[in-house]
């Protein structure tokens, strides 16, 4: 007999918003409320339903009608700052919230409270309300990776990596018995495994050059095996499973600290495609508007709606191609005089050959970003008010690609003045 009490609804509903499971939390979430539209943790775990089904304003509503009730609830003030952040980037009002729901005994809102400073620039601030997170809650993993992160993005290579290191990398541990500690020495023949994105992947794929000596097994994902193995014809790359996995095992996001390469010696990180034949005698502009992300805080940061360019697709002097993959906001659709490219993309080869054909590359923050730095093509690269720690605090140039310009958001709402001035820049 299935258990639909309130507790046990609520325990199955947190944890598909932990799993990040979201379209079966919703659905969950939205079935308590309608069994015990009375309970509080009904009421929050309706707030989250809507936040995550894109009904913002509609979840603010529907949270602030509840606070007039509730107001001593320490999980709808923790809501409401949280959607003071998406809906408003309105990360000082958002702080307010979640004080108020740190005094109210919220576990979590210190946690929130140093990331929404840290967003805002104010990196002392944060590392102290991180701290005080780590007092209460020393294993606490998203608060010593997220200390890390704040570190990172001032360039404080050891203190960063000394905590970023400590990530969770749970899915990735049936790969390996030997995975690398940061009192090991690096064995001979060593096994990388690619975590996060695949803009991560090629960013720090430079680092393999610093490899040389040793045999190297790169267990990747299928979309850049040909891509990486063309570039690096010397290293074995591999499906994850393949990995040996008694074989020394390092992480491609940490290379930098395993091989001790502080951010002041960023090595190349050329790479190398065919070019695709794609004949124009326009300004071919290659674009791309939407990252996916783990979490809505991340995407919402990392996207724009491409309604925004509607100045720079009317251009008659360019001609623009898609690039974008995952188009979850219809570009492509509404906007057909964008010639799709990304609808025949089969892997990153030929998203790095269509590239190389290009003159210049709009777009957002995601692997398009990396993978045309990474070619040497000329790059605007639109970074969010509070960009991710690989971009560190640049807002012009970045040392990780020479032919990438920055375009970063000066107001946290906003993108009018940057897109404005990549119009201008395409135009001319």
């Amino acid at each position: 007999m299935i258990d639909d009490s309130v507790e046990a609804l609520n325990a199955f509903v947190t944890i598909l918003f932990n799993k990040r499971e979201y379209k079966k939390a919703v659905e969950m979430a939205e079935k308590m409320y309608e069994f015990y539209p009375n309970d509080i943790r009904s009421i929050v775990n309706k707030v989250k339903a809507l936040t995550h089904s894109g009904k913002m304003f509609e979840a603010e509503k529907f949270c602030l009608e509840n606070l007039q009730k509730y107001q001593d609830s320490a999980s709808l003030w923790f809501q409401m700052g949280f959607l003071q952040e998406l809906i408003y980037c309105n990360d000082e009002k958002a702080i307010e919230c979640y004080k108020v729901a740190a005094e109210l005994g919220n576990a979590a809102a210190e946690y929130n409270i140093a990331v929404a400073l840290q967003k805002l620039g104010k990196f002392s601030e944060a590392e102290k309300y991180y701290k005080q997170m780590l007092e209460k809650f020393p294993d606490d993993i998203n608060a010593i990776t997220s200390l890390g992160m704040c570190y990172l993005t001032q360039k404080k290579f050891k203190e960063g990596y000394d905590l970023y290191f400590k990530r969770d990398k749970s899915k990735f541990k049936d790969l390996s018995e030997n995975f690398w500690q940061p009192e090991d020495e690096l064995a001979d023949e060593i096994n990388i495994i690619c975590d996060q994105g695949f803009g991560d992947h090629i960013m720090f794929s430079r680092y393999f050059r610093l490899l040389k000596g040793k045999k190297v097994n790169v267990g990747t994902r299928e979309a850049l095996k040909e891509l990486f193995q063309n570039n690096f014809p010397e290293i074995n790359f591999v499906k994850y499973e393949e990995l040996n996995p008694k074989i020394h095992t390092v992480f491609i996001t940490d290379l930098p600290y395993v091989l001790d390469v502080d951010f002041n010696n960023i090595p190349a990180g050329d790479l190398e495609a065919a070019p695709a034949e794609i004949r124009n005698d326009k300004l071919k502009v290659g674009f791309c508007w939407e990252a996916g992300a783990a979490g809505i805080r991340t995407m919402i940061n990392r996207t724009i709606n491409v309604k925004f360019f509607e100045k720079m697709l009317e251009l008659e002097n360019i001609q623009v191609y898609s690039f974008q993959v995952d188009d979850t906001l219809g570009g492509n659709d509404r906007y057909p005089q964008m010639i799709n490219l990304a609808k025949d993309f089969k892997n990153f080869s030929d998203t790095a050959s269509a590239l190389e054909a290009m003159d210049v590359v709009v777009t957002v923050d995601t692997s398009v970003a990396h993978l045309a730095g990474a070619l040497g093509v000329k790059t605007f690269l639109l970074l969010p008010y509070a960009a991710d720690w690989r971009w560190f605090r640049d807002s012009k140039t970045t040392p990780w690609y020479k032919s990438v310009e920055i375009f970063k958001q000066t107001d946290c709402i906003s993108w009018e003045r940057e897109i404005k001035e990549i119009v201008k820049r395409i135009s001319n």
